[in-house]
């Protein structure tokens, strides 16, 4: 069954992954297994029970990576779109009838990219807490078969510590506001010199 969006858990044979050890979960399972009896009757349900056993943690691991890996890419382009912005805002300096006016623009502009770029973060370092591994056959065949019943494919979130970026792109930002804030002092202490403020 195809979900409606990155937040509606995906329901493969009546399981999502999330639900173990709860009385849906339970009934899944005892649902799942009667169904699988029925149709084999007398065979040995080991291979069964790993195979369901497979799916279900692929489910569970699929179910809690989707939606955030969908929240740090919104993330990630709200923070790339941030630090365009103060880009944008630093060069409008350049002619702006309303200096002061543009200047607070730009003043804004950092403030939101610090915010966008701890945002981004927090999404970035939840989407690695769920490791998404094929370990092992079963597992692969699951994920295989999810992708095989047109659900979108999911990696885990790749490249460094989402954190080490962060504090990076922070720094610079800091780093660049900071040279910046010099320069605008010095362009204000001669405008004011010379009575253009």
């Amino acid at each position: 069954m195809m979900s409606a969006d990155l937040n509606t858990p995906v329901i493969v044979e009546g399981f999502t992954g999330l639900d173990e050890g709860t009385p849906a979960g339970d009934a899944a399972w005892t649902t799942a297994l009667a169904r699988w009896r029925t149709a084999n009757p007398g065979t040995d349900d080991r291979g069964e029970i790993l195979r369901l056993v497979a799916l279900t943690d692929v489910l569970g691991r699929y179910n809690r990576l989707r939606p955030r890996l969908a929240a740090e890419k919104e993330a990630r382009a709200t923070r790339d779109e941030a630090l365009a912005e103060v880009e944008t805002c630093w060069q409008a300096l350049r002619s702006a009838q309303a200096w002061l006016a543009a200047h607070h623009r730009y003043v804004i502009a950092v403030d939101s990219a610090k915010a966008a770029i701890r945002e981004w973060r927090e999404r970035a370092l939840a989407a690695k807490e769920i490791p998404f591994l094929w370990d092992a056959p079963n597992r692969k065949a699951a994920y295989d078969g999810l992708i095989a019943d047109g659900h979108p494919e999911v990696e885990p979130l790749s490249g460094g510590n989402p954190a080490v970026e962060a504090d990076r792109l922070l720094a610079e930002l800091e780093q660049a506001e900071a040279h910046r804030g010099g320069l605008v002092a010095k362009t204000v202490a001669i405008a004011s010199r010379v009575g253009a403020v």
